[in-house]
């Protein structure tokens, strides 16, 4: 069992910490022996947002001004031998922590990694829960059981799900009962810790706006939450910066604003999105307005607006022997690891790859998986062997997780669940 303590002054209800002088703050962190492909590391934060410190060491002692810090695990991952993400490991209970330095003291702390059992699975949403599946199940295929689930009450239904660089599970709730979000530290999944729900002002206009449709997060470790609604001069994304996720997650303090509102023309009502890492843009599915959309964002650690014009927004369609068929409903978004884009067509009932921007107007898909293999494919998530897994929603009551290979689309592995009847969001954890 995971031993996890922090000695060095918890503010859990932001309590005062001086601030002046210089203390010294004494780390000692257990690492299991394991073969690292990358290290885990604990990174502190001042009280302006600002890394001051990364530490891989099992011991270390930072002299720093007197003064509020943040601690943030950065999960590392090991061999997986043959797991296809390998597996990562982390500060199991609370992966974010403050700790107070005051002048001329000597302030301890103390922490384990241990495996996460949230790491290395597929997590899918399905209504008020969402389940993650052992890859090693999922590459059998057959009837599928969860290896971990959550269920969040008075949720109706989960809009979105997402896994931060520290390990946790976010998941975001339909407006019926008031949009929040609420975050799995990664014990939270195997019942050994308590979720964190968060609601504010900043939450409670969202119905308003069709509440929250999808989230996730970029590169720059910020939390971006796509609202389902976007009509015209409505704000489409809201953007959170890291220091305002490690905010959430140490005090569940909830800002007033996002540090972005960012109003997407021409975007009408939003089911989820895709960030691409390598060039910056955001897609969206815009099942309302029957188009995919593509948005650069930017970041700050202020509060502004901004209207985007979409740099790329396209339909879909395509031409064969039996005439001219158009691509409807686009449903959900993936990016591939060679940069292509992946959609879910739910009124057409088909899997689009595009491999590239051509001219305006109608757009072919350079790669179209459809017929009787699909049902009512929902929830797109590319793993990093050569893979993309959709989910199915078939009508004999059985949900379905699928593997295409990713050139041709050829079906690899195909998962029957009684648990996810409706499979909607999918994300692989570690991301």
């Amino acid at each position: 069992m995971l031993l996890f303590s922090l000695l060095a002054c918890p503010l859990t209800e932001e309590a005062a910490c001086p601030e002046g002088g210089t203390g010294t703050l004494n780390l000692s962190l257990t690492v299991p022996a394991e073969t690292w492909v990358s290290t885990p590391e604990l990174v502190v934060y001042d009280q302006g947002g600002t890394a001051v410190a990364t530490v891989t060491a099992a011991t270390e002692s930072l002299s720093l001004p007197g003064g509020r810090y943040t601690l943030a695990a950065r999960r590392g991952t090991v061999d997986g031998g043959g797991n296809l993400n390998g597996q990562a490991f982390g500060l199991l209970v609370d992966t974010v922590s403050r700790v107070c330095v005051e002048d001329g003291v000597e302030a301890e702390w103390a922490g384990e990694w241990a495996l996460q059992p949230s790491s290395g699975k597929l997590w899918v949403t399905s209504g008020e829960s969402a389940y993650g599946f052992d890859r090693e199940a999922l590459a059998a295929g057959g009837d599928l059981t969860a290896a971990a689930s959550i269920t969040v009450e008075l949720s109706n239904d989960l809009r979105g799900l997402a896994v931060d660089p520290m390990g946790n599970l976010w998941a975001a709730t339909s407006p019926t009962y008031g949009s929040r979000l609420v975050v799995y530290p990664p014990a939270g999944v195997s019942g050994d810790a308590e979720p964190v729900a968060l609601a504010g002002p900043v939450f409670d206009s969202l119905a308003a706006a069709g509440g929250i449709a999808d989230l996730g997060f970029d590169d720059k470790d910020q939390l971006w939450v796509l609202l389902r609604n976007g009509e015209a001069g409505s704000v489409g994304l809201l953007g959170f910066g890291d220091a305002a996720v490690r905010d959430f997650l140490a005090a569940g303090a909830v800002p007033d604003a996002a540090d972005q509102e960012v109003i997407v023309e021409g975007m009408v009502a939003a089911e989820s999105f895709s960030l691409d890492p390598v060039t910056d843009l955001t897609w969206i599915a815009d099942f309302g307005g029957n188009q995919v959309l593509a948005v650069g964002l930017g970041g700050g650690s202020s509060p502004t607006v901004q209207t985007i014009a979409p740099s790329d927004a396209f339909t879909a369609g395509f031409e064969d022997d039996t005439g001219t068929h158009s691509l409807d409903g686009p449903t959900a978004v993936a990016v591939d690891d060679e940069g292509r884009l992946w959609v879910d067509y739910w009124t057409s009932v088909a899997v689009a790859r595009f491999d590239g921007a051509t001219a305006a107007g109608v757009r072919a898909p350079d790669l179209l998986v459809s017929g009787d293999v699909l049902d009512l494919p929902a929830g797109l998530a590319a793993d990093h062997a050569g893979g993309i897994w959709y989910g199915n929603e078939p009508q004999d009551g059985t949900g379905t997780l699928v593997r295409l290979e990713r050139e041709a689309g050829a079906e690899l592995a195909r998962g029957n669940s009684a648990e996810a009847l409706a499979p909607s969001h999918l994300v692989f954890d570690p991301r």
